[in-house]
């Protein structure tokens, strides 16, 4: 099993990335590695209860909810937490430092960035 990590930092409402980033995500952790989800400053609409401004919303919507099965948390910068809104309650996010992220990072064996 290997440990995985998904950062992603692009904006789902100007890009179709993070959308696509998720289903990967839902993919890795469906064959049983341990897969985990770091949300940048940009990437938090897609925790939005209303994604209506999110390209690909709905399909991000499904998956996020699909993947909630497999993992523990989304992970956010605590730096960034009181930039979350309208958060959906369907999600349970960890806010942590940069130090603890990077920490993270360094621990894990494999490291995508949308």
């Amino acid at each position: 099993m290997a440990k995985i990590i998904l950062f992603i930092q692009s904006d789902p409402r100007t890009s179709p990335r993070p959308c696509e980033a998720i289903r990967i995500a839902l993919g890795l952790a469906a064959c049983d590695h341990a897969v985990d989800l770091i949300l940048g400053t940009y990437a938090l609409p897609l925790l939005d209860n209303d994604l209506i401004d999110v390209i690909d919303g709905e399909k991000a919507r499904e998956y996020l909810v699909l993947l909630k099965e497999f993992l523990c948390c989304i992970i956010i910068e605590k730096e960034n937490a009181g930039l979350i809104m309208n958060i959906s309650d369907d999600y349970r996010v960890v806010a942590l430092n940069k130090r603890e992220i990077a920490q993270k990072m360094a621990a894990t064996e494999c490291f995508f960035m949308f």
